[in-house]
């Protein structure tokens, strides 16, 4: 099985393995959309889409703020939000990554290439996130996100009461986590992150390649959570994905297809 590298080279650490599913070249070529106009465009368009709505329910927050009097209370309601939104964005993303590497076929329409898709490629070369630009990594976590933006934004009365307002907080900035988690994905693959950025690994607020190798190690199937990764240890614990892998493939196989051999993992036979 080929292996390739990431993380930093120094005296004091020896690169971190990324492990590669088994694969063709067929296979490598059949995933890789890089460059594809029609992606360009769902990327660009879901950004900036993303960022609209974000500003104006952040607009709405800081609003339902000072029409309730409570500009105070933001000295907890904003960091009690954030926290909660970062747990929360860190088990959203291991959730999703465990449903596109487990289930649904890449030839879907929209939902195998946009979304399911990059899963699959990445299983095959890990390093592929890091060549592609910030468009690319991020466009798809912005065209996910956009639902719950604009849900919240159109109905959620936020400026009603201080629960409100805390929910408009949390949705918002859970989806910023959201919309942060492949970035720092795409980190903890890179050779040699910026300073800032490898000092952020290793305090152990974003994901860090040392973390992150336990899911690129055969059979490619633990540790998803690919934001900070604080949840993975209690969901490896608890068998929590191996718990779950059986009713939800009784429920989307039949919706979204069967999964593509190539990067998917074998729960019945590991679990």
């Amino acid at each position: 099985m080929p292996t390739l590298t990431s993380g930093p080279v120094d005296d004091a650490q020896a690169p971190v393995a990324m492990h590669a599913a088994p694969h063709t070249e067929a296979d490598a070529a059949r995933l890789d959309m890089s460059g594809s106009l029609y992606m360009r465009a769902v990327d660009a368009g879901s950004m900036t889409a993303f960022f609209v709505f974000e500003y104006l329910l952040a607009v709405e927050v800081w609003r339902g703020l000072v029409g309730l009097g409570a500009e105070g209370h933001a000295a907890w309601l904003v960091p009690v939000a954030f926290v909660a939104g970062y747990v929360t964005a860190d088990f959203a993303s291991g959730l999703f990554h465990f449903l596109a590497d487990n289930y649904g076929s890449t030839s879907k329409p929209f939902v195998g290439p946009v979304f399911i898709r990059p899963f699959r490629e990445h299983h095959i070369d890990p390093l592929a996130i890091t060549r592609h630009d910030f468009l690319e990594v991020n466009g798809a976590n912005c065209a996910m996100s956009l639902p719950i933006v604009i849900s919240t934004y159109m109905l959620l009365p936020v400026g009603a009461n201080l629960l409100t307002v805390f929910l408009g907080a949390y949705v918002a900035l859970f989806l910023f986590g959201i919309f942060l988690t492949n970035q720092f994905h795409s980190w903890a693959h890179v050779a040699d992150p910026p300073r800032l950025i490898r000092a952020l690994q290793r305090s152990g607020l974003i994901l860090g390649p040392e973390h992150h190798q336990r899911h690129h190690t055969p059979p490619f199937n633990t540790y998803y959570c690919i934001t900070s990764g604080w949840l993975n240890p209690v969901l490896a614990r608890t068998r929590f994905w191996e718990r779950i892998y059986e009713p939800l493939r009784r429920v989307l196989e039949p919706v979204f297809g069967v999964a593509d051999e190539v990067g998917g993992t074998d729960h019945k036979r590991h679990s």
